[in-house]
């Protein structure tokens, strides 16, 4: 079955000298979007994130926030002069603004750009090898949600398409008397509105009204909703990403109700294809949904 475009992860882990925290969150969208918040030193592997999420979803909006944190003490470097430079400028803002309180270390703390980690390549390559399991991890369990989820739509949607399926039924069960009645009504209209002395030739004028009536025809339009319906009820028994595909199909369902509204003038189907319709609404409202 078709998996839903929603879903939510967190997996935190330690792993030798990483506690490793990602989480990620699945939303709708019409194509694969991706926001990707990771520590500054896994920078570099940013499209390798991108690369790892497309070999578990095609779709969505993605947002994935990856934490590292380093269990053993890390060697960092120090801007001495930058330190010294914000030291000068606290202490020139306080005796400026007669503050009382001494400039301290914990203020010169809060300027993180003088303080930076130093990481060795084979360093970071070890922190993004752990790093890949667990938001492998995070990945998988979001997908087994978007499953689950897509299962509960998925048989909301079969519902809806067993509904537009008897609405279809029961179009055909009046299609028959719809050209019949056209006809019938164009030659009432015509005793009523034609004087009794104006002579018709009768063969020109069935011919007309048989032309009339045959445009009225809606078995083509019922036709190609029953196949619309029987792809649509294949594509939801797929476990491959269909929401575009479907999206397409209620297109088409829209627009043969709607023909069959512009052609039919009688009301039991004319009411039927209302209902048609508003089944078809509800159907596009829930498959924004669906991968």
């Amino acid at each position: 079955m078709p998996k839903s475009m929603t879903g939510y992860a967190k997996v935190q882990s330690v792993i030798d000298d990483y506690k490793i925290t990602c989480e990620v969150k699945a939303l709708n969208s019409k194509g694969l979007t991706m926001d990707v918040s990771l520590p500054y030193f896994l920078n570099a592997k940013e499209l390798d994130i991108m690369a790892k999420v497309r070999e578990y979803i095609s779709r969505g909006k993605i947002a994935i926030k990856l934490s590292v944190k380093f269990i053993k003490p890390i060697q960092m470097s120090i801007d001495y002069s930058l330190v010294r430079t914000y030291y000068e400028m606290l202490s020139e803002i306080r005796e400026n603004l007669g503050i009382p309180v001494p400039v301290e270390l914990s203020h010169l703390l809060n300027f993180k750009d003088a303080f930076q980690f130093e990481f060795s390549a084979e360093e970071i390559e070890r922190a993004w090898s752990n790093t890949v399991l667990v938001l492998e991890e995070a990945l998988k369990k979001v997908v087994d949600e978007r499953t689950i989820e897509g299962e509960k739509l998925t048989k909301d949607l079969l519902e809806m398409v067993s509904k537009m399926e008897s609405t279809v039924e029961q179009i055909k069960g009046k299609a028959d008397e719809l050209p019949k009645s056209i006809a019938e009504r164009i030659r009432t209209n015509a005793k009523e509105i034609l004087p009794e002395d104006v002579e018709l030739n009768k063969e020109l004028f069935e011919s007309a009204v048989a032309l009339i009536a045959d445009r009225a025809d809606i078995r083509e339009e019922l036709v190609r909703l029953e196949s619309h319906i029987s792809r649509t009820k294949q594509l939801l028994n797929s476990r491959e990403p269909v929401g575009d595909m479907l999206n397409f199909i209620s297109q088409e369902l829209l627009r043969e109700f709607n023909t069959i509204l512009s052609k039919s003038r009688l009301i039991d189907i004319n009411n039927l294809a209302l209902e048609g319709k508003y089944l078809v609404s509800q159907f596009k409202e829930q498959i924004m949904n669906i991968e």
